[in-house]
């Protein structure tokens, strides 16, 4: 699934909606991630904190989404 995040203005409704579809799809493609780092054997089973590298660019991609929609916010 890929979120396009158009330019303009929305209100918070619209804006829950799609922060909520941006969470998903991030939701997504970590699991993704994950499961061909088991697969190929670079899945770190020990620490919290020993996979985080591997996220590194799609926890990026959903911040700078979630960012954009914040800034579109319509506050009146």
């Amino acid at each position: 699934m890929v979120l396009d995040i158009g330019g303009g203005r929305m209100n918070k409704v619209e804006a829950n909606k799609r922060a909520k579809e941006v969470f998903d799809e991030w939701i997504e493609e970590k699991e993704a991630i994950e499961k061909k780092a088991k697969a190929d054997g670079t899945w770190n089973k020990v620490g919290l904190d020993s996979n985080n590298h591997l996220f590194k660019e799609v926890d990026k991609k959903a911040k700078e989404k979630l960012d954009k929609i914040k800034s579109m916010i319509d506050e009146q």
